[in-house]
């Protein structure tokens, strides 16, 4: 070979290689772009808060033993439970509404057997007021009900000394008898051993 062949084919081959040099390499597999990053809140749903707890309601207290308030009325001649003529009377004493205690008794307070005055005096000595009414009993006679019950009431007096009374409540209400009044045919206190 001559010498002029042999630079020839180094000009040629160094040519070939430069012009290649500004060209990207070729790879058999195309590069595919990094992934995008897709946000975990788009994958996974947010968490929801817990249901706040629904409250249950109290249940409601027995028939016979129906909470009076200061605006509850005094039982009527259709009212059945003498009970509930006896928590009238006892939340009256304990708030102090000696003109509403008094009407528990019969003949529109008269079998209290004390003046509506009389009444209020006897009970006005006593600060604090407390009565628990015990179990009673219901009998029946000649046309009336009865319903006696133990009565315990204690407290403080208005010189803050202790006190203690105890005794027996009786009810009455006249069963449905023709020509009975409404006072007759309501539960209302007979007779009482209690002395304030």
């Amino acid at each position: 070979m001559t010498r002029h062949t042999i630079a020839t084919a180094v000009a040629l081959a160094l040519t070939s290689q430069l012009a290649g040099c500004d060209k990207a390499p070729e790879s058999p597999q195309q590069v595919a772009p990094p992934p995008v990053a897709t946000p975990v809140a788009a994958i996974m749903p947010a968490p929801s808060a817990a249901p706040a707890p629904t409250p249950t309601p109290a249940p409601p207290p027995p028939p016979s033993i129906r909470p009076v308030t200061a605006a509850s009325p005094l039982p009527g001649p259709t009212d059945r439970d003498p009970t509930h003529a006896l928590a009238f009377w006892r939340a009256a004493l304990e708030r102090h509404d000696w003109a509403a205690a008094r009407s528990v008794f019969g003949q529109f307070g008269a079998q209290s057997g004390l003046s509506p005055a009389a009444f209020a005096a006897a009970w006005d000595k006593y600060r604090i007021v407390d009565v628990t009414v015990g179990t009673g009993e219901q009998d029946g006679a000649a046309g009336s009900s009865y319903y006696e019950v133990p009565v315990t009431i204690t407290g403080l007096t208005k010189a803050n000394q202790p006190y203690h009374l105890a005794g027996r409540v009786t009810l009455r209400r006249v069963n449905d008898v023709d020509g009975a009044t409404p006072e007759q045919l309501r539960w209302h206190i007979e007779r009482s051993t209690l002395q304030p």
